[in-house]
């Protein structure tokens, strides 16, 4: 099936939908694919009906299309930071929510920093999954109420000094506040000692496409154009990790 004979079935079909997209699952698992199409049915989406093994199989997307990715969180992030940058760079318009069987915190802000607009579980309700998709699509940046309840947990058991990512829209947060994750102040006070990603990366255990996120966040959040005023900007506020 064309792109172009699916979207004149969407208009067709759904006219009056306040909420309509073509979906590409990107996922590995077929059983998830066929549970996303079962699910996704009886909503005002239509899913794009070839599975796409290669990016290089996605068909050209007229502008002004409504497009949405659902993506596999893989187990390494790196690789599913990797696949958001391909998709960005292929569709810039489209939004993207990625679903996990869980979520970790580091791995939800180095998604959402990459261009993430969504975030479900693969285990919710087929209503909660529908009203999730629909509000991305609205422009609603959207976290499983288990996840933010697992955090506002931990910021409990620490004394109210581990922060939330402050998830407002990617354009606002380009001049947004100074607050740090406690990951971007670990790798921050790596840059203060004038570690390079490499050695930041074997450090903390996580992969240097991840730190390279991680570095680009820090950047904005402190109003730095590079990794030595980064440093200086560290040295000049080295107090608590997660204020600024």
């Amino acid at each position: 099936m064309s792109l172009h004979s699916l979207t004149q079935n969407r208009r067709a079909l759904q006219l009056d939908a306040q909420v309509s997209a073509i979906v590409f699952p990107i996922c590995s698992n077929p059983l998830l694919r066929i549970g996303l199409e079962t699910v996704l049915a009886s909503g005002s989406f239509i899913i794009w009906p070839e599975t796409i093994d290669d990016l290089s199989m996605l068909p050209d997307i007229d502008e002004g299309t409504p497009v949405l990715f659902i993506i596999e969180k893989q187990d390494r992030i790196d690789q599913t930071l990797e696949l958001v940058d391909q998709l960005k760079s292929r569709h810039a318009d489209a939004k993207l929510v990625m679903l996990a069987d869980h979520l970790e915190p580091d791995a939800v802000t180095a998604a959402w920093e990459s261009g993430v607009h969504g975030f479900c579980l693969s285990n919710c309700r087929r209503e909660v999954l529908l009203k999730s998709l629909e509000l991305v699509m609205l422009g609603e940046v959207v976290l499983p109420s288990a996840f933010v309840m697992s955090i506002t947990e931990q910021r409990e058991d620490h004394g109210g000094l581990l922060p939330i990512a402050d998830f407002r829209s990617h354009e606002g947060c380009k001049s947004g506040g100074r607050k740090l994750s406690v990951r971007e102040a670990q790798i921050l006070q790596c840059l203060k000692d004038g570690d390079p990603n490499k050695v930041i990366a074997r450090k903390l255990n996580l992969s240097e496409s991840t730190v390279k996120v991680h570095v680009k966040a820090i950047l904005k959040k402190v109003g730095a154009c590079n990794r030595t005023q980064a440093a200086l900007w560290a040295t000049r506020h080295a107090a608590a990790p997660a204020e600024a």
